[in-house]
């Protein structure tokens, strides 16, 4: 890794956090000023084009293999969005999903490509997003002019990232321990399915009610969390890492319900594993970065927007709009069973390889 690489890492991370903090802020915001049922569609509206939404952007850029353009459009999108919500804030929510789509994928790819299989990057990367979340849902009361801020930071970091050297899509040689086994792959699947237990819906409806300052105090221990697990994977080895905060997680996560100090802990060991499952994803479909980080940050995500369903909230308003909800539906088996043949595909590639 050179200084070089670490600087391109720091720019998306700093996007991404922007990006997830311009989200916090106007789901929050809407939510403050439009009646129940109109904000948890806009919840959800948003989660399905943010989260569900960059499978297909992932399988798009893996075939058109533009990252410059897929680095632009993002970011035009998300500028037009922060103005957008000046006139029509669900509109603007709207567009900021598709924005999140393009920088979460985009991001991911480029870090991938660049970090040579160390997870520093990756957390430089995926750490500054639940942050920018956290603290956007806690400014949910600020006035919206305070996005003309985020546009000429925007503006600011847009320049960099058109002018800057994309990475050459090349397949890397994976040395022997990094080749993926069966029981790497049982990793995985519990890294994401343990994603689902601490995801943003799951803390609205269950702890930010309880606790004043609940969601930002979190929102830092997951950012702090993705930072030291990428730094002591590194390490001391992924393995060994995930063996210890994973356990330690479910305990401290149990133990939590009644006290924010161990929830945050719990939840930065908890997400400690996320740069490690994006690179495990990675090593896993080596031939497709940008879908291997739509997977891994997008996917699983919107899986775990399933509880919205659960909630006070949801009955009637699917009661109501019961099409809505099979539409989601189907994009959500649609999605998954996408993501399985591209793994089937390429496993099926290596071994005619081999």
């Amino acid at each position: 890794m050179t200084s070089g690489d670490y600087r391109t890492s720091l720019r998306w991370g700093i996007l991404h956090g922007v990006n997830d903090c311009v989200a916090g802020y106007m789901l929050s915001a809407y939510a403050l000023s439009a009646d129940q049922p109109k904000a948890t569609l806009a919840l959800i509206v948003y989660s399905i084009l943010a989260f569900g939404g960059q499978l297909p952007v992932g399988l798009w850029l893996d075939a058109k293999r533009d990252m410059r353009l897929f680095s632009v459009v993002p970011v035009i999108l998300l500028i037009a969005g922060c103005t957008l919500y000046f006139v029509s804030p669900f509109a603007a929510i709207v567009v900021a999903g598709f924005a999140s789509a393009g920088i979460h994928v985009t991001g991911g790819c480029i870090c991938l490509l660049l970090n040579k299989g160390k997870f520093g990057p990756l957390g430089v990367f995926t750490a500054p997003g639940v942050a920018g979340l956290a603290v956007g849902s806690f400014c949910g009361l600020l006035n919206s002019y305070w996005l003309i801020l985020v546009i000429v930071t925007l503006f600011i970091l847009f320049v960099p990232l058109v002018k800057g050297n994309f990475p050459a899509y090349a397949v890397a040689v994976k040395a022997k321990e990094d080749i993926l086994d069966s029981h790497d792959m049982v990793m995985i699947v519990l890294l994401l399915l343990m994603s689902i237990r601490s995801f943003l819906f799951d803390l609205l409806n269950t702890f930010s009610g309880q606790f004043e300052y609940g969601l930002l105090v979190v929102g830092l221990g997951a950012f702090a969390g993705k930072i030291v697990g990428a730094f002591f994977a590194d390490r001391i080895g992924w393995r060994r890492w995930v063996f210890i905060t994973l356990p330690l997680s479910f305990v401290l996560l149990q133990l939590g319900h009644d006290n924010l100090l161990l929830l945050s802990f719990g939840i930065a060991c908890l997400q400690s594993s996320v740069p490690i499952t994006l690179q495990l994803m990675y090593n896993t479909l080596p031939h497709y970065p940008a879908t291997a980080s739509a997977l891994s940050l997008g996917t699983i995500v919107a899986f775990a927007g399933l509880p919205l369903y659960l909630t006070p909230l949801a009955p009637n308003f699917f009661n109501n709009s019961f099409g809505l909800f099979a539409i989601m539906l189907v994009v959500a088996l649609v999605l998954l069973a996408a993501g399985f043949l591209f793994y089937l595909r390429s496993q099926q590639r290596g071994a005619a390889i081999k």
